[in-house]
């Protein structure tokens, strides 16, 4: 069983984000699994073009490190994604990540995989939201709903032990599903959804261009 979280902090080893998640992990080893944190801010991962070639041709041209954490993630059995609220959202690290996996999300690829999502704040902003966000944008590709740890900052360093417990039975449950292989109706729970039918709608209309994302959803039996 193989876990890998990925952190969009910038404050790294040091910050909330990381040690909720390295509680969350810790647990999970100590159940067994094998762990990896990839934190964003060492890797390169330049921002999109926004010029299509990875729905026309199927994968982004630009030479960086996307594509090896891509790879980790189709490699792991459960996926978290971590990130402090900035300005409302998730930091710019992690929302470019998400950006440049624009190919997943259109070509879902994350079935039979599990998800959970780990959000910080120090009171400003909606942390619960943020969370469900980075569990959502996993959950669209498939992957099972663990859950979200939506935790309030003491300060920049500093989490509550009761923050961090929920983190640790995060991890547990986050093993039990995986051991259980529990599932999930993605059909009926993203598939009609509207955003689900709006893209439907975008790659029937312009399969000369979305050839790639065409071809995916026909073999799937989605259009």
């Amino acid at each position: 069983m193989n876990i890998l979280a990925i952190v969009g902090s910038p404050h790294k080893k040091w910050g909330c984000t990381y040690r909720l998640t390295k509680r969350m992990l810790d647990e999970c080893q100590s159940l067994g699994a094998e762990t990896e944190i990839v934190l964003l801010q060492d890797y390169e991962i330049n921002y999109c073009r926004g010029c299509g070639l990875c729905l026309v041709e199927g994968e982004c041209p630009q030479k960086d490190d996307v594509k090896l954490i891509q790879g980790k993630m189709m490699e792991a059995d459960g996926i978290v994604m971590a990130s402090p609220v900035y300005v409302f959202h998730v930091t710019g690290l992690m929302k470019n990540f998400i950006d440049r996996c624009l190919p997943m999300g259109h070509r879902p690829s994350l079935h039979g995989k599990y998800a959970a999502a780990i959000s910080v704040y120090l009171g400003v902003g909606d942390v619960e939201a943020v969370a469900r966000y980075m569990l959502t944008f996993l959950m669209a590709q498939g992957a099972y709903p663990v859950g979200i740890v939506a935790a309030l900052a003491r300060n920049i360093i500093d989490v509550s032990e009761e923050d961090l417990e929920k983190a640790a039975n995060l991890g547990r449950e986050m093993v039990q599903a995986i051991k259980e292989k529990r599932t999930f109706s993605w059909e009926n729970y993203v598939a009609k959804s509207k955003e689900f039918q709006a893209l439907r709608k975008l790659i029937l209309e312009g399969k000369d261009f979305f050839k790639k994302d065409y071809e995916y959803w026909k073999e799937k039996g989605w259009l």
